[in-house]
């Protein structure tokens, strides 16, 4: 296990006495009963990150610009209005 840190929380008195009540019960502490709590609570949580079944995905390709080089040269799409007409280092097509 992790090194622990004391932390001091603010409890409500009902949530201390049942907490004591179920360390008689089950044998355990209320510190261990607090930490499988948290413990379950965080695994709970979803990942920030994307999922593999996030809308995104779905909207991905869905959409058909109709230009061949447009992830070669989406700069110049998007910035540059006069692109075509002056010529361009590294620009495919």
């Amino acid at each position: 296990m992790s090194e622990m840190v004391r932390t001091q929380v603010d409890l409500p008195y009902e949530m201390v006495e049942s907490l004591k009540q179920q360390s008689k019960v089950k044998g355990i502490t209320m510190s261990q009963q607090i930490l499988e709590a948290l413990r379950a609570y965080l695994e709970s949580q979803e990942d920030p990150i994307l999922r593999a079944d996030d809308v995104i995905f779905r909207i991905a390709g869905e959409m058909d610009s109709g230009v061949g080089d447009l992830s070669a040269n989406h700069d110049c799409y998007l910035y540059r209005k006069d692109w075509q007409e002056q010529p361009q280092e590294g620009v495919v097509g």
